[in-house]
């Protein structure tokens, strides 16, 4: 709604000149400026909805790039004087919250995504990063590599004394490699480079998945299965949209 005012401004201004009358009614200069500093403000977070539900690859790690993206908006200097000042405040306040709950599972997923493992860990030491990535693989059963006839069996049993350091070696190694392109799908990259990575690619296959979402229209339709069911069915649209309304009222205390 505010976009669509923000877009049609001129026009509504226009209609104002031949109708005097919904001068009392229409947005002052300063709410005008309000609506569009909010409209910039929000069009992150709208994109965000949009590019998470649509997403059909494994979203989990694409997650923690959107929150990080929304992070630096939410932070972002505007002054002292910004008119949006204390509903950031607040949006902070609340971002701060949910990210503290995600910042943990979405770690080990972020690592594991060959796009954008380069890009999730702000402010982290080596350490930080790779100490979650190294305990989780302690948990897997180690997969041994298949090694070349040629390779002297006095060597390879030294070097399967030491799977500890091998599946560090093999952390270490995907850390320093290049980023992949943002258009390949993970898990077949993962897939790909089986061999390359085995305890890793084992781990990438459990923490790359698509994780629970849903939009406020797909809320609206589950809410409404709730109210028209087999016991209650003779509603009409009406009555349905009434209790919809009603509903949505009293969870936000509107009395």
């Amino acid at each position: 709604m505010i976009n669509r005012a923000s877009v049609l401004k001129e026009n509504i201004l226009m209609l104002a000149v031949k109708h005097p009358i919904l001068n009392n009614h229409l947005p002052t200069q300063v709410e005008w400026e309000l609506f569009h500093d909010l409209n910039q403000f929000l069009e992150s977070f709208n994109n965000a909805t949009i590019d998470l539900s649509a997403q059909s690859r494994p979203t989990i790690a694409h997650s923690r790039v959107i929150l990080l993206t929304i992070k630096i908006d939410l932070y972002a200097d505007r002054g002292e004087d910004s008119l949006l000042k204390d509903v950031i405040i607040q949006m902070r306040e609340k971002f701060e919250t949910y990210y503290e709950v995600l910042k943990e599972p979405t770690h080990i997923a972020a690592f594991l995504d060959p796009r954008y493992k380069s890009y999730c860990f702000p402010e982290m030491s080596d350490n930080e990063i790779l100490q979650p990535i190294q305990q989780k693989l302690s948990q897997v059963q180690p997969t041994n590599i298949i090694r070349s006839a040629k390779v002297s069996p006095f060597l390879q049993k030294l070097k399967s004394t030491r799977g500890i350091q091998i599946v560090d070696d093999e952390v270490t190694k995907y850390w320093n490699t290049n980023d992949a392109d943002e258009n390949i799908k993970p898990l077949e990259w993962w897939r790909t480079h089986s061999t390359e990575y085995p305890n890793l690619s084992k781990l990438a296959m459990n923490h790359l998945c698509i994780q629970a979402s849903s939009v406020p229209c797909e809320q609206l339709f589950s809410i409404a299965g709730q109210i028209l069911c087999k016991s209650q069915n003779r509603l009409t649209g009406e009555s349905v949209r009434a209790s919809i309304c009603l509903r949505s009222w009293m969870s936000e205390n509107i009395y």
